[in-house]
């Protein structure tokens, strides 16, 4: 292969938009990844598995102010204070409020991860590519 035909390909290689490219995914990164820790930093007390603290809290401060008596008049045991906070999830509004603002944290807690996966896939891929043109360098430089 002769130098001009060499020097035709080097310069079809594009490396400068490629690694502007790869510039603007590393910060496309850093930015997916700040605005998830951001997003679970402000809504800590509604991430976890099973109940938050957030709902922990709330049927803590239920159970306290759990009647002591049911319906028929008679003490209420362990299992129907149980029944009555299961009750208290639906009924309860600051409660039920409290559960549905888990589930929405929990599915934006997801949709912040696929960003960062989709953006930490981006910025890999495009790293490889580069790999791969300064592999064709070097092949066209010897």
């Amino acid at each position: 292969m002769e130098i001009d035909e060499k020097l035709k390909i080097l310069k079809s290689l594009d490396t400068r938009d490629l690694i502007a490219k790869i510039h603007q995914y590393e910060d496309e990164f850093g930015k997916a990844l700040a605005g998830q820790a951001d997003f679970k930093s402000q809504n800590h007390q509604f991430l976890g598995s099973g109940d938050c603290q957030e709902i922990k809290r709330i049927l803590a401060e239920l159970a306290a102010h759990a009647p002591e008596t049911n319906e028929a008049g008679k003490k209420m045991t362990l299992a129907d204070k149980e029944v009555w906070l299961q009750k208290q999830r639906t009924e309860n509004k600051e409660l039920s409020e409290a559960i549905q603002k888990q589930r929405m944290v929990a599915f934006l807690i997801d949709d912040h991860e696929i960003k960062v996966e989709m953006a930490r896939r981006r910025l890999a891929s495009t790293v490889a590519i580069m790999a791969l043109r300064t592999q064709q360098i070097a092949f066209l430089a010897s």
